[in-house]
């Protein structure tokens, strides 16, 4: 009675072991690993006792935040400076001389302002809940802000469709986060951590972010904001980390911010791992920083089907903010767009990207495209194959 009990469990394990080959992580996934490259550094540009005053605060106020306090002697003629700086020497000047707050209360809330916004709050509570965050930074020019919010809405209902037959799938749909003129100066930070000049602009400017507050790719900015640019990117959120990936994509700066153990357990409870375990950080930090994708390959034309765009009729010349209005035939397939970093000018905000935060290639392969499906059915057989040999090997031992 044993052996073929033996025989039946060693059968389901070399079973599991053959679809285990496949990714345990979607590219949402990776996105809560903190992977120990994105940190800030807050500088203080002054004597004491003002020094010891921000010191202080950034003590208390910096706990479980990706930013570090770095106190600087000035030079004889220098004027006191409060700076953020990230990893890549881009620097944001937040206040200095006599628009430097001197006072123990007031410095703690300018300290507060540089973890914390109400965008940047909207974008972890949403990140956690919902598939991805777009973050739609509204224009002067109303026209082009209409088109872009439409493009946006359209892209999100379309992928929101395509979520179920993803690897892991998400309950809510991506989050479309709308941020006017009025509230863009209050939100100076977050706009520069997302890559972009933190003064309004005429043309509307998106971004996508996900996980803990990391961006997806480069912003978009104006005409470039279209339906199709915006659902392949969100398309490839749901895509198992390990298919055929320019691994840049997953590389993008993470917002300045607080992740404290709520948010930790929050997480935790609902991808169904510890994005904070020291194995799981290593397993994922050798997915992404382990370079770009290992092979370039062409997407196939087929592609579009994947992401949707032939399962439903639309009249694409009556719907503001679609493909066609900004010059673009949505019958190519996705990956066409050229870059938007190739198109445009850096703002004084990008002027020093890091390599690391260079703009990748269109993604290679779209979710249930046929290179993914290779890997579940080479998966799969190298399951059954295992299975069978193991049997045969068992069923021979006994003869014998």
């Amino acid at each position: 009675m044993r052996r073929p009990f033996l025989r039946i469990l060693l059968g389901w394990l070399l079973l599991a072991a053959g679809t285990a080959w496949a990714c345990r992580y979607s590219v949402r996934d990776t996105g809560f690993v903190d992977l120990g490259t994105e940190t800030y550094r807050l500088e203080f540009s002054g004597a004491d006792p003002l020094a010891t005053i921000y010191r202080q605060a950034a003590a208390g106020l910096l706990v479980d935040a990706n930013i570090g306090f770095f106190p600087a002697e000035p030079g004889p003629d220098a004027v006191p400076a409060l700076t953020l700086r990230d990893g890549t020497g881009r620097r944001l000047e937040l206040a200095s001389g006599f628009d430097l707050p001197a006072v123990p209360a007031e410095v703690s809330r300018r300290v507060e302002s540089v973890v914390a916004s109400p965008a940047r709050e909207e974008i972890l509570r949403e990140s956690l809940r919902s598939f991805a965050v777009v973050v739609l930074v509204e224009g002067t020019d109303a026209d082009a802000t209409a088109r872009a919010v439409a493009a946006a809405e359209r892209a999100v209902a379309a992928v929101a469709r395509l979520q179920p037959a993803m690897p892991k799938p998400v309950d809510l749909p991506a989050h479309l986060l709308r941020l006017p003129v009025d509230r863009q100066a209050a939100e100076r930070i977050l706009l520069w951590g997302l890559g972009l000049d933190p003064a309004p602009a005429a043309d509307p400017r998106a971004a996508i972010v996900y996980g803990r507050g990391r961006r997806l790719g480069s912003p978009l900015e104006g005409a470039l904001i279209t339906r199709t640019a915006l659902q392949e990117r969100l398309t490839l959120i749901g895509q198992d980390c390990e298919c055929d990936l320019d691994r840049a994509w997953m590389q993008g700066p993470v917002l300045p911010g607080r992740w404290d153990v709520g948010l930790q357990q929050m997480a935790a409870n609902t991808l169904g791992f510890d994005p904070e375990n020291p194995m799981v950080r290593t397993e994922v930090g050798r997915i992404v920083l382990r370079g770009e994708g290992d092979r370039q390959r062409q997407r196939p034309t087929g592609s579009a089907l994947a992401l949707g765009y032939t399962e439903e009729s639309l009249d694409l010349g009556d719907a503001p903010g679609d493909d066609i209005d900004a010059g673009i035939d949505p019958s190519l397939p996705p990956g066409s767009l050229e870059d938007p970093a190739a198109a445009t000018s850096e703002t004084p905000a990008t002027a020093t990207a890091a390599p690391s935060d260079r703009q990748p290639r269109e993604p290679a392969v779209a979710e249930g495209s046929p290179v993914t499906l290779a890997w579940w059915t080479v998966g799969g057989v190298l399951g059954t194959a295992l299975l069978v040999g193991a049997w045969l090997l068992l069923r021979g031992g006994g003869r014998g």
